[in-house]
């Protein structure tokens, strides 16, 4: 168990991935699964990593995409209701948003990626604190 990162950026993503030429958004997506795996792992649910991602996307044109994004905001949700927590992304917004990204010059894209980086970010403060009570507790006991 490590600590996760809680102050993931919509602006950070797209200034440095502008900058870049998008190998910065492929880092911070890696390190986001990374995060959200471990964030539900009690779940039992996994998201395949960014490269097969990033492959499955060329291969299929640009669907599985859709797909992946959809799967993080459902892992997403889960983990929130799982600990009681009101994030504003489910899968089924997710897929709406990157739909509608489509024919928005990419801006509802965006709003769903906002949501998924704020509920992480939610998710991974809760993660932390119930780590450092963790480890404040084994302390204890030595």
């Amino acid at each position: 168990m490590r600590k996760l990162k809680t102050d993931r950026s919509l602006f950070n993503y797209i200034l440095f991935g502008i900058l870049t030429l998008g190998i910065y958004e492929i880092w911070y997506l890696h390190h986001l699964v990374k995060d959200i795996n471990e964030i539900c792992r009690e779940d039992g649910k996994k998201s395949p990593g960014i490269f097969v991602a990033l492959l499955l996307t060329l291969v299929t044109c640009g669907v599985y995409a859709i797909f992946w994004w959809y799967r993080l905001a459902d892992m997403l949700n889960t983990a929130a209701r799982r600990r009681n927590l009101d994030v504003s992304i489910n899968g089924g917004t997710m897929i709406i948003c990157m739909l509608l990204g489509n024919f928005v010059c990419g801006i509802a894209s965006f709003v769903g990626i906002y949501w998924v980086f704020e509920a992480c970010n939610m998710l991974a403060t809760d993660y932390n604190s119930y780590l450092y009570a963790r480890t404040e507790s084994e302390t204890a006991e030595n």
